[in-house]
C-alpha cells in the first residue's frame, strides 16, 4: 500500500523538511531548523504541527451518548457541550485498541479523534459494536484537516484573530465549535500533545494550506516554527504522555500505568470486566532517565539489582533537560522514583545505567490560566 500524503505535503517539501513514513503517511520528521530548535520553540514560544493524518469520526443520533458511554472508558455522561475528554477504547481482554479524545457538541452529537494508524480498525470496531443503537457513524477523516499550535506564545498569536475575551474563557480541554481565523472556519480546542498551553485546530481539508500559511506568517513575531514528528515525540515524552503502540497496546491490559485516570471503574464499559481480573503480578509502565549521555532504545532489557524486570518502550534525548536521555519502560515490579536500573542492548550486550523518575519530566503550562499568556 502506498503511503498517504496530507494536504500540506507540498508545503513541507518546499520548506526542505526531512520526510518519513509514519503509520502509512509521509510526514515531516524535522525541518532545516532542526529537531531541538523546534522542540524548544514549543517550550519557549510556539510551534505548528501538521496532524492531518489523525482520524475523525462524527457519531450522532438519539443513542449516541449511551453507545459511547459503553464503548469508552471515561465518564461520557459527565461531559458537557463544548468539552473534550480523553478516553481509552478497549478490547475483550482489556487491552487498548486506541486512546482517543471525544468532543461533545450536544447530547446526541459527538466527534471522536483517533490515531492515524488505527483509523480503519477503529472504524470497523466501532461499527461492529453499534448494533441495536440509534446512532450514525461517519468517517470525516478524509475531509478534515488538523493543525496543532502549541506553546506559551500561541494564545497571543490567536488573539490576532479571536477576541481576547473568548480566548481567556477557554478552559483546558474545552473547545469553541466555530471560530474564524483569517476567513477559515475552525473548531478550536484547548488541547494538545506537548504539555504546553496550546490549541488543536480542525478545518476542512481544502483550507489546510491557507490556515498553515497564515499561522506561519502571522506567527513570526511570536517565534513560531514549523515542527515535525521528531520534536512531537520528545515533547510528549517530556510531558509524560503515552504513544499508542508503545506505552499503550492492544496486547497489554490497561492498568499499571500513569494514565489510568482515563478509566472510571464505577461505570460499565467494554473490556472493564477483564481489567478486574488482572492480578498484582501485572506489568507497570514507569518513567526513567539515564545517568549518562547515551539513550536506551525500545526493546532494550531493563534490570534491577541484577535481575531482568522488563524492557524499554520509548527512549528520546530531552532538549529541555540538557539533552538527558529519558523514556518509558515496562516493568514486572513496582518501583519508586530514584531506584537505580541497568539497561542492556540484547544484540551487543552494551550496558548503561539509569534510574526511575516521576513524570512529567519538566514543568508545563497546559493547565495554567489563559489570561497569563494574552497580551
Amino acid at each position: 500500500m502506498r503511503p498517504m500524503k496530507t494536504p500540506l505535503y507540498d508545503r513541507h517539501v518546499a520548506a526542505g523538511a526531512r520526510m518519513g513514513d509514519f503509520a502509512g503517511w509521509i510526514l515531516p520528521l524535522w525541518y532545516p531548523t532542526g529537531q531541538s530548535a523546534e522542540h524548544l520553540a514549543v517550550r519557549k514560544a510556539c510551534g505548528l504541527f501538521d496532524i492531518c493524518h489523525m482520524g475523525e469520526f462524527r457519531i450522532s443520533g438519539r443513542d449516541a451518548g449511551r453507545f459511547l458511554s459503553g464503548l469508552l472508558t471515561n465518564r461520557v455522561d459527565q461531559s458537557a457541550d463544548g468539552q473534550a475528554m480523553y478516553h481509552f477504547m478497549l478490547n475483550e481482554s482489556g487491552g487498548v485498541i486506541d486512546d482517543c479524545i471525544l468532543y461533545r457538541f450536544g447530547a446526541d452529537d459527538y466527534m471522536l479523534v483517533v490515531n492515524a494508524g488505527n483509523i480503519s480498525g477503529d472504524l470497523a470496531w466501532i461499527r461492529s459494536r453499534a448494533a441495536g443503537f440509534d446512532c450514525r457513524i461517519e468517517d470525516r477523516s478524509p475531509v478534515t484537516a488538523k493543525l496543532d499550535l502549541q506553546g506559551p506564545a500561541s494564545p497571543a498569536l490567536l488573539s490576532r484573530f479571536i477576541p481576547k475575551s473568548a480566548l481567556a474563557e477557554l478552559k483546558y480541554f474545552r473547545f469553541l465549535p466555530s471560530v474564524s481565523i483569517g476567513g477559515v472556519d475552525v473548531l478550536l480546542s484547548r488541547t494538545g500533545y506537548t504539555g504546553e498551553i496550546g490549541f488543536e485546530l480542525y478545518a476542512e481539508s481544502s483550507r489546510a494550506e491557507a490556515l498553515w500559511d497564515l499561522l506561519l506568517s502571522e506567527g513570526k513575531p511570536h517565534g513560531i516554527l514549523a515542527c515535525g514528528l521528531g520534536s512531537r515525540d520528545t515533547l510528549r515524552v517530556e510531558a509524560g504522555l503515552p504513544l499508542h503502540g508503545h506505552e499503550l497496546r492492544p496486547d497489554r491490559p490497561a492498568v499499571g500505568h500513569p494514565w489510568e485516570f482515563a478509566m472510571r471503574p464505577e461505570k460499565d464499559f467494554f473490556g472493564g470486566a477483564a481489567l478486574a481480573s488482572v492480578g498484582p503480578g501485572r506489568s507497570r509502565v514507569l518513567a526513567f532517565a539515564m545517568n549518562g549521555r547515551r539513550k536506551a532504545m525500545p526493546g532494550w532489557e531493563v534490570a534491577h539489582e541484577g535481575v531482568t524486570i522488563g524492557s524499554v518502550l520509548s527512549g528520546v534525548i530531552s532538549p529541555s533537560l540538557n539533552n538527558t536521555p529519558i523514556g518509558f519502560l515496562e516493568s514486572t515490579r513496582p518501583l519508586d522514583a530514584g531506584v537505580p536500573l541497568g539497561f542492556r542492548q540484547p544484540e551487543t550486550g552494551t550496558l548503561l545505567e539509569g534510574r526511575t523518575v516521576p513524570i512529567p519530566f519538566v514543568s508545563l503550562t497546559a493547565r495554567r490560566k489563559m489570561a497569563e499568556f494574552l497580551p
